[in-house]
């Protein structure tokens, strides 16, 4: 299983996620109450909320907000999830955790090639 991790405040829901265009999905549904799928011909996005940011916590001192939620992008195919990302709709008041020591504001990390597992 790979993942990325987005980190927000309460703008960051799924709703907001699952109100997107997802260009080139074939389908999007909910799975349960905090998590939904994103599924294309080449692999799959699970949507995971959640409020429990203790694996963060010597981190979120140094976000410019105040973080209360993150969404988990576990996924099959990494382009799918660079294509999620690059989306115009895709929220951008948010910061990504690789979950290989790299935390970064969406902007710098799409200009720094969206490093992850693929």
């Amino acid at each position: 299983m790979k993942w990325i991790t987005l980190i927000g405040d309460d703008k960051l829901t799924l709703q907001r996620i699952k109100n997107m265009k997802h260009t080139g999905a074939i389908r999007a549904y909910d799975v349960e109450t905090d998590r939904c799928c994103v599924e294309y011909n080449d692999g799959h996005i699970f949507y995971d909320f959640d409020t429990d940011l203790s694996d963060w916590h010597d981190d979120l001192k140094n976000l410019p907000f105040k973080a209360n939620c993150c969404i988990m992008m576990v996924y099959t195919n990494a382009q799918n999830v660079r294509t999620e990302l690059l989306q115009p709709d895709f929220p951008q008041d948010i910061y990504v955790d690789n979950d290989h020591g790299t935390i970064l504001p969406l902007k710098e990390y799409i200009a720094v090639g969206m490093p992850m597992d693929e």
